[in-house]
């Protein structure tokens, strides 16, 4: 297996600027020793951009690219902000070793949140250089400008210094500065502008990018067994339900390796793919009946979501809403129902581990390296240092899949064998384990005044959500199987209008896991409708006449 070792050391030595502790090609297939250790710090200069002696510059981000282009636009801000050509950026997204913990990678927030960081990070490099080029042509700093990788005098040719040679031999592993004057909007040369997605071209040319792609020297391929309970909440019997597994039932099949039990967790590892998935078709497993998962049918999910236990939480409750719900000249009160919804990733899920006494190489197209890497290390009883999560791409996952849970599976059958092992789902365990976009009971009562407005407004929205855990550390038992409430129902609860009186309030519950804020956006424009057509006004000026502070 290759690997490629810059230390900090050699790199000072090469005459290039220490921003990060290696810098290694995207597609590396290890991780260098020098870059694993203990978490890379949010409050760095060195954790989010690195200039190569070159000139040439990589940044790093925390979250991944899910096919939203984060890759190009990420390197479109930097660019700008260190007044670089955008091909000189070179991206490093979600690798555990060499990125920072910046969280899951969901809805919008790497733009929103993540790319902040990485802008400052650009800006006070910038800024640094422009100093040490003030120092170097005995000038202020205000005299000094850069363009397209040099800082210079735009009065004097001969005051020219490049990035690369400003940063000969200094080390810069320094405090982030929020408070770094940042660059206008309007001056950038490519946020705001066409570029093109730096990811299609190796598509195209069918180069490696997706894990499904992924194989190693000596790879042995691995399926797993899952109990018959997809879809299971926290009353099914995960971690304890498997009865008797007849290991002869596939003693006869050719290329089986090995058959893994821990607990309920079922894999088969062979020496190629098509003689796993029949090892897998043809093992006979005995488990415990079980049918305890509530009524999930479009009939029964009102009453289904409306019995599970809750916890109130008001999101909002202005004075007097009670007394307006109660004098409304025309009310509406309406219930909605959403029902529970694939992610439906386009392939099953795919990972690739290896496994040693040292050091534990997942290949992932998860959303949550840096939280898978923690699971994968409670899995094996490792320390998170210990494991490295290499992100490629992989399905789309539109909210969750299953990469995490099979990513899981390929490191329990790879510290099996002492093996690498690839692992992919069959459709059919995609479709039912994967979770699912949750169900969600909206209740809105509110109304009309006599003059047509809206008077008042309340919405109740029962919203199960947790966290997924990911699969194998129940079946496994080294988790319980139980459903944590996670407060997701608030998102974007409060609706974009503003009416004299609103209460808001989220019934937290716990059963799966999914989003919430298309529904709540349906229900807000479904409702005004309804109400306009109660009154005979059309919706559009309902919509105007009465919010304020829209902002939609």
């Amino acid at each position: 297996m290759m690997e490629m070792q810059i230390t900090r050391r050699r790199l000072l030595q090469a005459g290039g600027v220490v921003m990060v502790s290696s810098l290694l090609p995207f597609n590396a297939l290890a991780g260098s020793p020098a870059a694993a250790g203990k978490a890379i710090p949010l409050d760095r200069i060195s954790s989010f951009i690195a200039l190569s002696a070159d000139g040439k510059v990589t940044a790093f981000n925390g979250h991944v690219d899910l096919g939203t282009g984060i890759r190009t636009s990420l390197a479109q801000i930097v660019a700008d902000e260190l007044d670089v050509a955008f091909d000189d950026v070179t991206l490093i997204l979600g690798d555990t070793n060499r990125t920072p913990d910046q969280g899951p990678t969901i809805a919008s927030a790497t733009i929103q949140v993540t790319s902040v960081p990485l802008r400052q990070a650009a800006a006070q490099v910038r800024q640094l250089l422009v100093e040490l080029a003030a120092l170097a042509f005995k000038r202020p700093a205000t005299q000094l400008t850069t363009a397209n990788g040099f800082v210079f005098a735009p009065d004097a040719p001969s005051a020219r210094l490049s990035y690369a040679e400003l940063a000969r031999g200094q080390d810069l592993h320094l405090p982030l500065d929020s408070n770094v004057v940042l660059k206008s909007p309007q001056s950038g040369q490519y946020v705001g502008k066409p570029v093109a997605r730096v990811d299609i071209p190796a598509k195209v040319r069918g180069q490696l990018t997706y894990v499904h792609d992924m194989r190693l020297p000596g790879m042995l391929h691995g399926r797993v067994v899952r109990p018959p309970y997809a879809g299971a909440d926290s009353s099914a019997p995960l971690g304890k339900a498997m009865i008797s597994v007849d290991r002869g039932s596939i003693a006869h099949l050719p290329g089986i390796v090995k058959l893994v039990v821990i607990n309920d967790f079922i894999g088969i590892v062979a020496e190629r793919e098509e003689q796993a998935i029949a090892a897998m078709r043809q093992l006979k497993v005995q488990w415990q009946p079980w049918a305890g998962l509530p009524d999930l049918s479009l009939d029964k999910l009102h009453a289904t979501l409306e019995a599970m236990p809750k916890a109130e939480r008001i999101l909002r409750d202005d004075p007097g809403t009670t007394d307006a719900l109660a004098a409304v000249a025309t009310p509406v009160n309406v219930d909605y129902v959403w029902p529970y919804h694939l992610h439906a990733s386009i392939g099953p899920s795919c990972a690739v581990a290896e496994v040693n006494a040292h050091q534990v190489e997942i290949w992932s197209g998860t959303q949550n390296p840096h939280d898978l890497r923690k699971d994968i290390a409670k899995l094996l009883g490792r320390e998170p240092e210990q494991v490295h999560i290499n992100r490629m791409e992989a399905s789309g996952c539109y909210g969750r899949n299953c990469a995490d849970d099979v990513s899981a599976d390929a490191a329990l059958l790879s510290h099996a064998t002492g093996k690498p092992v690839r692992v992919q789902l069959m459709r059919e365990q995609e479709a039912g384990w994967e979770p699912k976009g949750t169900g969600q009971l909206i209740r809105v009562r509110g109304g009309l005044d006599a003059n047509h407005q809206v008077a008042a407004y309340e919405l109740r929205t029962s919203y199960p959500s947790n966290n997924a855990v990911t699969l194998p550390l129940v079946l496994t038992g080294k988790v319980a199987n139980r459903a944590d409430v996670q407060q997701m129902g608030d998102r974007t609860a409060v609706p974009q209008y503003e009416y004299p009186h609103m209460r808001v309030i989220a019934e937290d519950a716990a059963l799966s896991c999914g989003l919430p804020g298309c529904v709540a956006c349906l229900r807000c424009r479904t409702c005004l409708p309804m109400k306009a057509g109660s009154t005979n006004w059309p919706t559009s000026p309902i919509r105007i006449r009465s919010p304020t502070g829209c902002n939609i």
